[in-house]
């Protein structure tokens, strides 16, 4: 009987044991399990962290090329709106999904929009002009001023003012978005460091179309100067030449110049010339340019006008300068202040830009020889009366 009962609590005994061992087999895939887990879920969140890590890298890697190749410009000849769109496309390539806006203000006025064309209200601006800081906003439902971009479907929006020497507002960069974007203080701090540079590729463009301003600017009168001329007459008439236009050149003098600087004085002849080179200036339009020949002779190119329509426009400004009491006159022979004008024309008169010069420079010498104040034609008249010849 013991026997019996002896091996029955060696039996119960086994499968405590099993019951045990299975259990601790249980307990331990648990904790394994778990600790598996966590251990996945650490990884994950490292993977994603380097992850993240890889992404700022890679911006700011795109940033530091975007900027590299933006100084390449510093100090090349290149329009300051050929220098926007280059820089509103460089900051599109990290901003894919959004809108890219770069801007100036006032009378430089340039935007340069990627990605969907957007209205800007003048509200938008306002805050950026007045404290010249940047602005990120991610909520614009807590903005009234924003209201109006707010209807547009703008969602959020950052704003990076672009300034001078003088730390004045001359524009910003702007990343406008309408997919809830949340932009970071990191994209602001990309974007405030890309405006650096381009604030001052913006200037040294400024100072080089200046310096390119004054190259070819007569410093006495402002008008053009004879260099800028003489690039502009040859291709003009190389572009007439293609295109079948005619190009009326008017060469013309200031009649017994000679006699007013001896008598009144160099500082009363430039005022003179200055006086003389505003009228033309501001009797010219379009394409028409007017320049300082040299001396007291002035020319004025007029691209598709014929002889005659150049004749009466001409005509028109003898008369005023006829007109005009300009001081000390009376004492000029014929007691008046006049002008004298020559006309040649492309294709009727010269082949060439240097002929046509050389035709207009024969139809105002036969200007001042008929009596002077006086607008002459160039005719094959003329021409074989000229000295030359």
């Amino acid at each position: 009987m013991s026997f019996l009962y002896g091996v029955q609590y060696e039996n119960i005994y086994y499968v405590v044991m099993f019951d045990l061992v299975i259990g601790f087999l249980i307990i331990t895939g648990i904790i394994s399990n778990i600790l598996f887990e966590n251990k996945i879920s650490s990884i994950s969140q490292k993977l994603e962290k380097y992850g993240l890590m890889i992404n700022d890298y890679s911006m700011e890697s795109t940033i530091f090329s975007a900027i590299v190749e933006m100084m390449e410009i510093f100090g090349k000849d290149v329009s300051i709106e050929e220098i926007l769109s280059r820089v509103t496309q460089n900051i599109s390539n990290f901003f894919k999904n959004e809108i890219v806006i770069v801007q100036l203000f006032g009378e430089r006025f340039f935007q340069d929009i990627r990605g969907e064309n957007l209205n800007l209200p003048e509200e938008t601006f306002e805050e950026i002009v007045t404290t010249a800081y940047p602005v990120l906003i991610n909520n614009l439902g807590s903005f009234p001023t924003y209201r109006l971009l707010e209807a547009m479907g703008v969602s959020s929006f950052i704003l990076v003012p672009l300034k001078n020497k003088k730390n004045e507002v001359v524009g910003v960069i702007g990343i406008f978005s309408k997919n809830q974007k949340i932009f970071t203080q990191k994209d602001l701090s990309l974007l405030k460091l890309i405006s650096v540079p381009i604030s001052l590729i913006i200037e040294n463009a400024e100072l080089i179309e200046k310096t390119k301003i004054l190259s070819i600017t007569d410093s006495l009168t402002h008008l053009y100067n004879r260099r800028h001329f003489q690039h502009y007459i040859e291709k003009i008439v190389k572009q007439a030449k293609e295109t079948k236009f005619p190009v009326s050149l008017v060469m013309c003098d200031i009649d017994n110049f000679k006699f007013y600087n001896d008598r009144n004085g160099h500082l009363a002849g430039d005022k003179l010339l200055k006086e003389v080179a505003d009228i033309l200036h501001q009797s010219i339009k379009g394409s028409d340019i007017v320049a300082r020949y040299g001396g007291e002779e002035f020319v004025i190119i007029f691209p598709d006008t014929n002889k005659d329509t150049a004749f009466h426009i001409i005509e028109v400004i003898r008369k005023r300068i006829e007109d005009v009491k300009f001081p000390d006159e009376e004492f000029q022979p014929g007691k008046n202040l006049t002008i004298s004008f020559g006309i040649a024309c492309f294709p009727d008169d010269a082949d060439t830009y240097e002929e046509l010069i050389r035709k207009a420079d024969i139809a105002l010498y036969e200007a001042k020889r008929q009596g002077r104040n006086r607008v002459v034609a160039f005719n094959e008249a003329i021409q074989n009366s000229f000295p030359s010849q």
